[in-house]
């Protein structure tokens, strides 16, 4: 069932139920006003003098003076029942006093009965012990209730009918723009070209998602983009080393070509090119991960990872030294990907500062400096430093592949911080990792 057809379905059900229920108000107002009508014409006949005076409510000489017009009230008398034609009425009243009711005192009653087969309204007195009932025929309200009721249930059809119809179009009109965004987000899918929008004008909830989607279309694209470039890179990267160790094998496989020392020295060479492979694949896989993570983030201690970073820089670096100031701060975020960050900010400045000369660590406020004392990185190079896979012409002959401070940006990223350079006093650089610090 499309939304077209649910609309209407529903605005003809809602249209429905409030037809319905005002034709039963209408209805049963209108029969409870009739009945009252003729609940008043009834109780009114206990003043017409035939009925008075057998009621004992008026003397006999009154009876008297009404002449003519006295006699027009007595239509019929017999066997103890009395018809009387009421003045300025269309209805005949019948009365009938019945025998003694002993202990009952002065009251009134109405009811609906059938007498004679006919369905009639009935008032019955108590007055001076005798049981007085007084009736008149419905068939006039009857009739009037049945043409009501017809006509409630022709207008109830008729509107619902109008309704639907007038539904089926006005939910055309309001699904169009909910129909165009569809199509056009079909289209997307079919032709996967991330770069078409589906933006509608407006301000209502359908211009509001086709903004949200374009910009999730936008997002997407660039992620697409990213993974495309980081393919590229890392395809370039891998290129060189991978020529490398297959002609080191090559030559390794030809049993007399190479003497032993040529022989060792080749080992070695694949063994450093595995070894950067190694690095170069680690690396890569940490930066596929973008940010997400499948660990929770919590409190922790920053100066206790930069510790542990850079006792483990110290155990796989025997001649670098590194200087520390950690005060204590708490931040929230992954443990685990923080300290890939300040392990890659440590080699970074373990790889410039020249031999015997320390890298300065601090902790404070939840920020991570590290100092080296090398070159320092020229103001050109500053809004490069962190993109993927580039290096200056000073780095050129290191190892890495310039993918450190990438990761660096990544995670800092992920964690809402912020990752700046400066020039430090006396030489070198300083990198400071800022994250918001738990209070």
């Amino acid at each position: 069932m499309s939304f077209r057809v649910r609309i209407t379905l529903l605005v003809s059900l809602a249209v429905a139920v409030a037809v319905v229920g005002a034709s039963f108000a209408v209805y049963y107002i209108d029969k409870h006003e009739q009945f009252e009508q003729v609940d008043g014409e009834l109780s009114a006949s206990r003043s017409v003098p035939p009925l008075a005076l057998k009621l004992g409510r008026a003397p006999a000489q009154e009876l008297l003076k009404e002449g003519p017009r006295a006699a027009s009230h007595i239509v019929r008398m017999r066997a103890g029942t009395t018809q009387i034609v009421l003045p300025r009425s269309r209805t005949a009243v019948m009365v009938k006093i019945g025998k003694q009711a002993g202990g009952i005192g002065p009251s009134t009653q109405f009811s609906t009965e059938k007498i004679g087969g006919v369905r009639s309204r009935v008032l019955t007195l108590f007055v001076a012990g005798r049981e007085v009932q007084i009736s008149t025929s419905l068939l006039d309200v009857d009739r009037n209730l049945a043409r009501l009721r017809w006509l409630l249930v022709a207008v109830s059809i008729g509107g619902v009918a109008l309704a639907a119809l007038l539904a089926a179009l006005v939910a055309g009109r309001v699904i169009a723009p909910l129909r165009r965004l569809t199509e056009q987000t079909e289209g997307i899918v079919e032709t996967g070209d991330l770069s078409r929008r589906v933006v509608q004008p407006g301000n209502d909830e359908v211009s509001r998602l086709s903004r949200r989607l374009d910009e999730l279309l936008a997002s997407l694209d660039a992620s697409l983009r990213t993974q495309r470039q980081l393919v590229a890179d890392a395809s370039h990267e891998l290129r060189t080393p991978i020529a490398t160790l297959r002609a080191n094998v090559e030559l390794l496989s030809a049993p007399k070509a190479l003497d032993p020392r040529e022989r060792a020295e080749i080992r070695a060479d694949v063994h450093e090119e595995l070894e950067a492979m190694t690095q170069l694949v680690s690396e890569l896989v940490e930066l596929a991960r973008g940010e997400e993570s499948d660990v929770v983030p919590c409190d922790f201690r920053l100066d206790e990872i930069v510790r542990t970073a850079v006792d483990r820089a110290a155990r796989r670096s025997p001649r670098s030294a590194f200087r520390t100031r950690l005060e204590p701060t708490t931040v929230t975020g992954v443990p685990e990907r923080i300290d890939r960050a300040v392990s890659n900010l440590l080699d970074n400045a373990r790889k410039w500062s020249p031999a015997g000369e320390p890298v300065d660590v601090a902790v404070h406020d939840g920020v991570v400096e590290v100092r080296d004392r090398g070159p320092g990185i020229d103001d050109s190079d500053r809004p490069l430093v962190f993109n993927r896979f580039y290096r200056s012409p000073e780095a050129r002959g290191m190892p890495g592949a310039g993918l450190g401070l990438a990761i660096v940006k990544q995670i800092t990223d992920a964690h809402g911080g912020e990752i700046t350079i400066d020039r430090a006093p006396g030489g070198g650089a300083i990198l400071r990792l800022q994250l918001s610090p738990t209070r």
